[in-house]
């Protein structure tokens, strides 16, 4: 027995049990690898928990801003346009006259802008044309001063709207466009007198808008009562609005229901819709009551180039701020030719109104 014992102890210090041994180590191992695969299994299903909760949320988030943006009405959005649009700079040959002429004329007329399309793509949702009529030729010229600020990216009234409805066609999800229209007659002294806007001249000026841009305006008959269409309603669409007052004005908003063109028509009168402000800083208050009231509004943040040379900011805020749903601006891209940064954007091409958009406003084109 005692021999036994020997035996016994001295295989164990050999370490004469290896299955034994062997047995403990695999089970430990395969308890350990057990541990780790759980643990991986656990931290897949929280990546993947992770994820679905993110997509979800992505996916609520685009369903909310669907919702909210399909519930907006066009006078609750805000968006930049350009100032006579289509200009290019004067002739050189102009330029040093008026220097020696009157060097603040020359100033004030010192801006130029791209054609109409770069524009669209820069996320200008309002154009204006200033149109010459020209009866011999049954068509309208677009420039800026008769003879001396006439270079322009579109010669015609009828070729501006071509440019427009082309680039439409390519876009056909936009916000509605704005295109308002200077009648310009006006004599200067030593230029030569333009033609006078007559009953036949606006007649005229309808009949090309129609032929061109019809079946995409949004016309005054339809929002009469300030009952504007919902944004997701409007996509695609135009808005033309005459920029004129006085005599002008009237004979054109004579039988306003039949008419394309929206008019700068007094509060109060059946065809009134859009206002014409152009000074924010002077008007705040009732640029902010008539948008308040359902009114659609134009200003301008920038006027004859002194806020680009100065890089002052003022009129440019105060016209965001005011809720004119259309600001207008000669420089949307910076002012870098005035060694400034001044400038005039969105970062997209429109944005909820801050004086008239619900407090949950996602607004996107």
């Amino acid at each position: 027995m005692r021999i036994l014992l020997v035996i016994c102890g001295y295989l164990v210090l050999l370490g004469c049990q290896p299955s034994a041994l062997s047995a403990q180590s695999d089970q430990n191992a395969a308890s350990a690898h057990r541990v780790q695969s759980e643990e991986l299994h656990t931290l897949k299903e929280g990546e993947e928990r992770l994820q679905s909760q993110q997509q979800k949320r992505s996916f609520k988030t685009a369903l909310k801003n669907a919702v909210s943006s399909s519930g907006l009405y066009i006078n609750q959005i805000q968006f930049v346009g350009s100032h006579n649009s289509y200009k290019q700079a004067m002739p050189e040959s102009f330029v040093k006259q008026l220097l020696q002429l009157n060097p603040k004329v020359l100033a004030s007329l010192q801006y130029e802008h791209g054609p109409l399309g770069e524009q669209l793509d820069l996320g200008m949702r309002k154009l204006e044309l200033d149109v010459f009529y020209v009866a011999e030729e049954n068509q309208f010229l677009v420039g800026h001063v008769q003879q001396i600020d006439m270079n322009s990216n579109c010669a015609t009234l009828r070729i501006c709207l071509t440019q427009v409805r082309a680039w439409s066609k390519n876009n056909p999800s936009h916000a509605p466009i704005w295109i308002s229209f200077n009648a310009k007659d006006e004599y200067i002294l030593g230029l030569r007198a333009p033609e006078v806007f007559t009953a036949e001249a606006f007649a005229l000026m309808d009949s090309i808008i129609e032929e061109v841009l019809g079946i995409q305006l949004i016309r005054p008959i339809e929002v009469a009562g300030l009952n504007w269409p919902l944004l997701r309603e409007a996509r695609g669409k135009f808005l033309m609005i005459l920029d004129q007052g006085g005599s002008k004005r009237d004979m054109y908003y004579q039988g306003w229901q039949k008419r394309p063109m929206f008019t700068d028509a007094p509060e109060g009168h059946p065809a009134a819709a859009i206002m014409i402000l152009n000074e924010p800083l002077e008007k705040f208050d009732e640029i902010k009551r008539l948008v308040t009231a359902g009114y659609m509004v134009r200003t301008r943040a920038d006027a004859d180039t002194r806020e680009a040379r100065e890089n002052d900011t003022k009129r440019r805020d105060a016209a965001f701020a005011s809720g004119a749903q259309a600001i207008s601006t000669d420089y949307y891209l910076p002012a870098t030719h005035f060694g400034n940064d001044y400038q005039v954007i969105l970062p997209q091409a429109i944005r909820c109104n801050p004086v008239t958009a619900p407090a949950n406003c996602q607004a996107f084109e």
